[in-house]
């Protein structure tokens, strides 16, 4: 990579991670393009060069956090038992929000957006099922006698446990996915 690209890297990183906290602390509707360009320090024109929207930038954003969420999340969980499957989803879950809580801020705050999601196209709602499919077929395979009812119960509650880690400074995390992992094995071993 020459030096030209790898500035054009670093600027649009900057711009990423600038739009990002401001969408995530101030709100996506609240946040202008211009203030993201003053705080990353770029000019607005060449902020425009890279993205030609504020949709664009945030859509961007989204994209890059989803690639590296699923390279996070599907590495060592290919061929595990089901439910060690299912122990590291949530403990890799609550790894990922540890690791960029900035970004899931504001993917949490989006979610409750109907009309920024929509403009973001079907990604999320994608994902989402893909999600309940793979949860569905590892609680059948854990022995969950509702595995559909059982993933979607899981999902709230792995959304619930994040929304307080992200909003409460004092969540107990740790303790908390420890005794919601324990439930889940006593659920399926019951």
């Amino acid at each position: 990579m020459n030096k030209r690209e790898i500035q054009r890297e670093e600027t649009v990183q900057k711009i990423q991670d600038v739009a990002m906290v401001l969408f995530a602390e101030e709100g996506y509707d609240r946040t202008s393009i211009r203030k993201i360009a003053e705080k990353a320090g770029v000019s607005l024109g060449l902020l425009y060069n890279y993205y030609s929207s504020k949709e664009e930038l945030l859509k961007g954003i989204m994209l890059k956090a989803r690639q590296a969420n699923k390279a996070f999340l599907k590495q060592p969980a290919e061929g595990l038992p089901p439910f060690q499957y299912l122990e590291y989803h949530v403990r890799s879950t609550f790894e990922a929000l540890q690791q960029n809580p900035t970004f899931w801020r504001l993917h949490h705050s989006l979610r409750m957006q109907p009309a920024v999601l929509k403009a973001m196209g079907t990604e999320e709602e994608n994902e989402s099922r893909m999600q309940i499919t793979m949860l569905t077929s590892k609680l059948a395979a854990a022995g969950s006698h509702s595995p559909s009812a059982e993933a979607a119960l899981m999902l709230a509650t792995l959304d619930g446990i994040a929304q307080h880690y992200l909003t409460l400074p004092t969540f107990p995390l740790q303790d908390v996915v420890i005794r919601y992992l324990l439930q889940l094995k006593n659920y399926l071993n019951g």
